[in-house]
């Protein structure tokens, strides 16, 4: 669970820098680098809505999204907004653990 947490944070601060400049652009890059494929449009709302509300969620308690960013050995971009990281790294855990995403053995 630490790894795919660690993970989940590095590929967040990838979307965040790489990704584009909206929710929908980092979420499609994400996805795109998690499964080769770009999301359909179902997919796309459900994570895009996903993300809001994390991000909702983390901007009323930084306290949380400190917690879940400060995970690991790996230091945080400090440049990057804490709640919106959260966020992000929310749903590159979500991808993460999707069964396309999965190796299973």
């Amino acid at each position: 669970v630490i790894l795919r947490l660690l993970d989940a944070l590095e590929s967040a601060q990838r979307m965040m820098k790489e990704g584009g400049a909206t929710p929908g652009e980092r979420i499609a890059f994400a996805f795109r680098l998690a499964t080769a494929r770009r999301p359909n449009a179902e997919e796309s709302r459900i994570l895009t809505g996903s993300f809001h509300h994390y991000w909702e969620n983390y901007q009323g308690d930084r306290a949380a999204a400190l917690k879940l960013v400060s995970v690991g050995e790996s230091p945080r971009d400090e440049a990057l907004e804490v709640s919106e990281l959260a966020a992000y790294t929310a749903v590159a855990s979500l991808l993460l653990n999707l069964d396309e995403t999965l190796t299973k053995q």
